[in-house]
């Protein structure tokens, strides 16, 4: 179950069935029927959810069914969502929500996955190429896959382990007792850093932020805050060194941020955006119309890719199919573009009311206790982030498992200061 956030690449039949058939999607199907079997417990997801994802399905199925666009997309979205997310919350459920042995156990598989990506770096410098879809650098380097397929979905997915590793090896703590921290970070931070994903740095840059925020760095009746210009001067040398090293970052990073400040779709204004800066770009131009039409309720879930289909000749000109294709159409690119079109004002303030209620902050970090499900939760905070910004796949990765440990986290801290709070009262 933990390995399946990085399983997405292990795909049953592909291209020939009508959906994505992942082979966890197996040991999901076993997971909830031993769940059941085991517990006799027919609640299969917590009533706050259940009430939130129902107001989702219902509105998508309404506004399908009355305006005839319900398609095979609307249902592999809504089965989707539900199933993965019964799997992990049962999964969870059946461990008593011991959300820390269960990272662990992520950082653990995340160590074998960077290992295996090392191997493939190693084995492509040496002319040794196991996967046929190689890229080479400016710096030299080769983009790691990994097991994932893809380097951004490997950055993606390492991303909390290496949030939670670089903490647990500055404060001297072991997470397994046959590891050895400085190992472990250096093999999951070096793979990460070879995956040369930038929205894998972007995320690092998160990691780094909130490092200093937790150190009080940024915390101006602090001390530590006349160290605060000294970051931010590295932070742009750093910047300015690695768009001078890595010509791919500093082209993919100008052109996304110059097609968002234009905010054009002239022809003659994004004719030399590469794919993946159309492929964010085009996508929001697009939900963005849909969300014009529907701002309350967006389109339905699974619907993006027919808004795609249905706005892009109105906004772009015919000639960039034929030179970028067709990417990410279905995801949007990004989980906040995808929410604007398909969930409008409804989807998104489900999320983001989800996303901040549940940001412990750094509430618990001084308590030996609490510091785990602190670091856990500010990482998926992280990793929310970035999905937000970069991967509309409301199920991949791993998704719910996070969704659902970010949210245990959170829940445990504020029962705990909740029963010492009685505890005073009480004395």
């Amino acid at each position: 179950m933990v390995a399946s956030v990085f399983m997405d690449n292990f795909i049953f039949l592909r291209y020939q069935l009508p959906f994505d058939f992942y082979y966890y999607y197996l040991i999901f199907a076993a997971s909830i029927i031993y769940y059941i079997n085991s517990t006799g417990s027919i609640q299969l997801l917590p009533r706050w959810f259940s009430l939130s994802i129902g107001a989702l399905i219902v509105t998508t199925l309404l506004i399908t069914l009355f305006e005839n666009t319900y398609s095979i997309g609307v249902t592999k979205q809504l089965v989707g969502v539900l199933f993965t997310s019964i799997a992990y919350y049962t999964f969870l459920a059946y461990n008593n929500f011991e959300v820390k042995r269960i990272f662990r156990m992520y950082v653990f598989c995340a160590l074998f996955i960077a290992l295996e990506g090392l191997l493939e770096e190693v084995l492509n410098l040496g002319g040794i190429h196991i996967n046929e879809r190689i890229r080479i650098t400016t710096s030299g380097y080769y983009r790691i896959y990994g097991l994932l397929g893809e380097p951004y979905f490997l950055a993606v997915a390492l991303l909390p382990s290496m949030f939670y590793i670089l903490y647990k090896t500055t404060i001297f703590e072991k997470i397994l007792s046959k590891y050895n921290n400085l190992f472990i970070t250096g093999i999951i931070f070096t793979c990460f850093i070879f995956t040369f994903s930038s929205a894998g740095f972007l995320g690092l840059g998160g990691i780094i932020l909130f490092w200093l925020y937790d150190k009080n760095y940024l915390n101006f009746t602090n001390w530590k805050i006349i160290f605060l210009p000294v970051f931010i001067a590295l932070f742009f040398i750093s910047f300015n060194n690695l768009q001078k090293q890595w010509l791919e970052f500093n082209i993919k990073f100008n052109q996304t941020l110059d097609a968002f400040t234009n905010n054009s779709t002239k022809k003659e204004d994004i004719n030399e955006l590469n794919t993946s800066s159309f492929a964010l770009y085009s996508n929001y131009v697009i939900a963005k119309a849909s969300f014009t039409e529907k701002p309350l309720t967006g389109t339905g879930l699974g619907t993006h890719e027919a808004n795609y289909k249905k706005y892009f000749s109105r906004y772009f000109d015919q000639d960039f199919v034929v030179r970028y294709g067709i990417f990410n159409t279905a995801d949007a690119n990004s989980m906040f573009v995808r929410l604007m079109s398909e969930t409008g004002l409804l989807g998104l303030s489900l999320f983001f009311t989800f996303l901040l209620k549940n940001f412990v902050g750094k509430k618990g970090y001084k308590n030996p206790e609490l510091r785990d499900y602190t670091l856990i939760n500010q990482s998926i905070f992280i990793w929310f982030i970035i999905r937000l910004v970069r991967t509309g796949n409301y199920f991949g990765n791993g998704f719910f498992l996070f969704f659902f440990m970010y949210y245990i986290c959170n829940k445990i801290i504020r029962e705990h200061y909740k029963k010492e709070k009685l505890k005073r009262i009480n004395f």
